[in-house]
């Protein structure tokens, strides 16, 4: 607790607003300082899925203008298809009333794309009437197939001082790389890919960096899921992925 203060409740004591105080702030005050030197973004959370004809986007955790913000699970109906749809946050003005700091937030799936700076992307697709919406990939470039698949190479996640790219990008890369590549270097990046809960876009531009033997160079995101792509085998995990998961160095 802060300070190295903390709140003991026995029986017959008298409940202080400042133990309710305490309680209050510590969760919070522990998330913020480990998240203090992070970028806006997406921290943790919405999860995309389809049922019926609903979109459902799980609950989740964003970084903006420094202040973290839980986002509650929003269904949302399909209206159209066969056509790009983005899914994103729309965050609007704070606001304050003598019990609560109100910041509204909605989640809306519309055909542009999230440009504001109050405009935070969870994946875009195109769906084809009764199709289902899929969230597993075949390889990495699979991320980027255009129908009926979730794409979420354009996701800001929060990441140390900058935006990076989404956990499930990285762990689709090591899966790759550790099917067909023998590189130390490749190997290392791969398994730290799969340890990390997110590798950060500093990491990810050395890597891309010594790999290519290149000056170092600060990319878009999605400029630096393009470089990850051009470092691939052509062929990808089409064939491997047809075994079943789990057996040789496919790695779930």
């Amino acid at each position: 607790m802060r300070n190295g203060i903390f709140p003991v409740f026995t029986k017959g004591r008298v409940l202080k607003r400042e133990s309710i105080e305490y309680l209050r702030d510590f969760p919070h005050d522990l998330v913020s300082l480990a998240k203090e030197n992070y970028a806006d973004g997406v921290l943790f959370g919405f999860t995309v899925s389809r049922e019926d004809e609903t979109i459902i986007v799980s609950k989740g955790a964003l970084k903006y203008h420094g202040i973290i913000i839980i986002v509650p699970e929003n269904t949302i109906l399909i209206e159209e298809y066969e056509q790009l749809l983005h899914i994103k946050l729309v965050i609007g003005e704070y606001s304050r009333t003598d019990d609560y700091l109100i910041c509204p937030i909605e989640v809306r799936i519309e055909k542009k794309e999230a440009q504001a700076e109050n405009e935070i992307e969870l994946g875009r697709f195109c769906l084809n009437p009764g199709a289902a919406l899929r969230c597993e990939y075949d390889s990495f470039r699979d991320l980027r197939t255009p129908e009926n698949t979730l794409d979420l190479t354009h996701v800001s996640y929060a990441g140390s001082v900058s935006p990076t790219l989404h956990p499930r990008i990285m762990h689709e890369y090591a899966r790759e790389v550790l099917a067909f590549s023998t590189d130390a270097l490749d190997i290392s990046f791969a398994l730290m890919c799969i340890n990390a809960g997110i590798v950060h876009k500093k990491t990810i531009q050395w890597y891309i960096a010594m790999k290519t033997h290149k000056p170092y160079e600060d990319y878009t995101l999605t400029l630096l899921y393009e470089k990850l792509e051009g470092m691939l085998p052509q062929h990808g995990l089409k064939e491997k992925a047809k075994r079943p998961r789990g057996k040789g160095p496919i790695i779930d």
